[in-house]
């Protein structure tokens, strides 16, 4: 009987484990898909500066130089599809940021564009610095409140 509550309590704190694991994956995710996003906005303004690119042809080009963080390969070249593919991962101010920027890209000059462009890429580099201050305590936080609650769970069961 002993060996069967050992067998449980070690299942339920490998089970607070692996949750500890996909936070932490989740939470540096959450990073790579910032960078995904300034990386496809200064890409989109280069093209607008250099080449005055539509925007369905830049997104087009885009699949396949830019990474999959940037623009998930399963997504048509469509900016709100980008963004709900990667709004799981999105805070409230990096989330309502990139809505504008979806709402405002494509729809004015060539030099409003760039200086917009410009905009949102300082405002999301802003915040990725942010986001990677905060990632080491984010980090801890999210493993000691997993393996802390299947320590309970495991203590309780017990």
């Amino acid at each position: 009987m002993i060996a069967l509550k050992l067998l449980g309590a070690l299942l339920i704190l490998g089970v607070g484990a692996i949750c500890a694991r996909g936070a932490t994956q989740y939470e540096k995710k959450r990073i790579r898909v910032i960078d995904g996003w300034i990386d496809l906005i200064f890409y989109i303004r280069s093209k607008i500066d250099c080449y005055l690119m539509p925007l369905g042809e830049i997104l087009a080009e885009g699949r396949q130089t830019l990474p999959e963080f940037c623009i998930p390969q399963n997504e048509s070249t469509d900016l709100h599809a980008i963004l709900r593919a990667s709004a799981v991962y999105l805070d409230g101010d990096a989330k309502s940021l990139l809505e504008s920027f979806v709402r405002e890209i494509g729809n004015s000059y060539r030099e409003e564009q760039v200086r917009r462009c410009d905009y949102y890429i300082t405002a999301l580099r802003n915040l990725r610095e942010k986001s990677a201050s905060e990632l080491p305590m984010r980090l801890r936080l999210s493993v000691t409140i997993s393996l802390c609650v299947a320590l309970g769970a495991a203590v309780l069961l017990w």
